[in-house]
């Protein structure tokens, strides 16, 4: 386990041996669908999707000129070879869905507010995508049998309360194939205008994900991409996650 620091940025890689045999039990799993109903409170996550609902053309299109290469530099390394079935959670308008499935990977995007999907269905219409409503802590629609090898989720994390975060984490847990990874964004700082957000300790995510049954190949901080959230002081944290044996 080391720490790497250079200005602003740092690395944290944990490849340690008793990460990669922490004892894994099935029974952890059973369950998640009574840990979901008894999350508590999800109002405010409900008040955040309903922002998505009513968002303008020109929040999408700014969200669609993103520079996907640029947003992925932190962890690009880490991102799985195609073809590896890949889930977009919390997909938007599928910005990140066809990038990667311009890649070659077959791409389930789950988004939950259908103002965004049927943006992203027309936007990106004819790529390998498969769209769905599925939406966290459970994603139940997606299905018990279904496992990808990489599920990306930027920029989500911080819209869930943190009671629903335990059984999220389990749940991306029980949808990674073996060795699958998992790559998140957790921001730090104020959300948008109007758009409720929950704050989030990085290390407490990442121990989270390692009881969850996942090992943390990196985190990594970095500044905001867009100018108003880096006036604001909002930065990311980068999180890899490996699935361990079951």
């Amino acid at each position: 386990m080391g720490l790497f620091q250079s200005g602003r940025v740092a690395v944290h890689l944990s490849m340690s041996h008793s990460d990669q045999t922490r004892e894994r039990s099935r029974d952890g799993m059973a369950g998640i669908s009574d840990e979901v109903r008894q999350c508590g409170d999800t109002r405010h996550a409900d008040d955040a999707l309903d922002t998505y609902e009513t968002i303008s053309d020109s929040w999408i299109t700014r969200s669609e000129q993103i520079d996907i290469e640029g947003l992925y530099q932190p962890v690009r390394d880490l991102l799985p070879p195609p073809p590896a079935s890949v889930l977009d959670i919390g997909a938007g308008t599928g910005r990140d869905a066809a990038w990667f499935a311009a890649k070659g990977h077959p791409v389930t995007a789950a988004e939950p507010a259908a103002r965004l999907r049927s943006a992203g269905e027309a936007l990106h219409a004819g790529k390998a995508i498969e769209w769905s409503d599925a939406q966290l802590p459970d994603l139940g629609v997606l299905g018990a049998g279904n496992r990808y090898d990489c599920q990306v989720m930027i920029g989500v994390w911080q819209h869930l309360p943190e009671p629903q975060r335990p059984p999220a984490m389990k749940r991306l847990y029980e949808l990674a194939s073996e060795k699958g990874r998992v790559v998140m964004s957790l921001r730090h700082g104020p959300g948008a205008p109007g758009r409720p957000v929950f704050p989030i300790d990085a290390p407490a995510t990442a121990e989270l994900a390692k009881a969850s049954g996942f090992s943390v190949l990196r985190s990594v901080l970095m500044p905001s991409m867009q100018e108003w959230n880096r006036k604001e002081g909002v930065e990311w944290t980068w999180l890899v996650l490996e699935a361990l044996p079951r």
